[in-house]
């Protein structure tokens, strides 16, 4: 199912994509398909501890949803579980990290580009504005 979707001739990984694989590695895992050394391979891509533990976060979260799945069946097929976490391209159906971070930090620092300019905090205060 992952080498189906993901393939493994990679060189570089951005975050998201790390954190997507990572999740379906995790998918993979909890369905009797474990990948450990890939998983290593795309931990391996990033020195960052933060990268590292996103993408750790990642994968026991794609685990525990194929493993909460395949508990709730009669009788698990490791592919309906996979298609109902993965999607055809390799992106995760639900948000591969959220149920797993602190309130402050969203999806959405994943993927989000840094802010051009000054912080807000050093703007100035609207009524000190023309």
């Amino acid at each position: 199912m992952y080498d189906r979707t993901f393939g493994t001739e990679w060189d570089e990984l951005t975050r998201e994509e790390a954190v997507e694989r990572a999740f379906a590695l995790g998918v993979a895992d909890g369905v009797g398909s474990e990948r450990p050394a890939e998983l290593d391979r795309v931990l391996d891509a990033f020195e960052n501890a933060y990268d590292r533990s996103l993408i750790e976060l990642s994968y026991d979260e794609g685990r525990t949803k194929a493993l909460e799945i395949a508990a709730e069946a009669d009788d698990p097929d490791a592919e309906a579980v996979w298609d109902r976490l993965v999607d055809g391209a390799g992106s995760p159906r639900g948000s591969p990290v959220s149920a797993a971070l602190p309130g402050a930090i969203t999806e959405l620092t994943l993927t989000r580009r840094p802010r051009k300019g000054p912080p807000s905090s050093l703007d100035l205060p609207s009524m000190l504005r023309k």
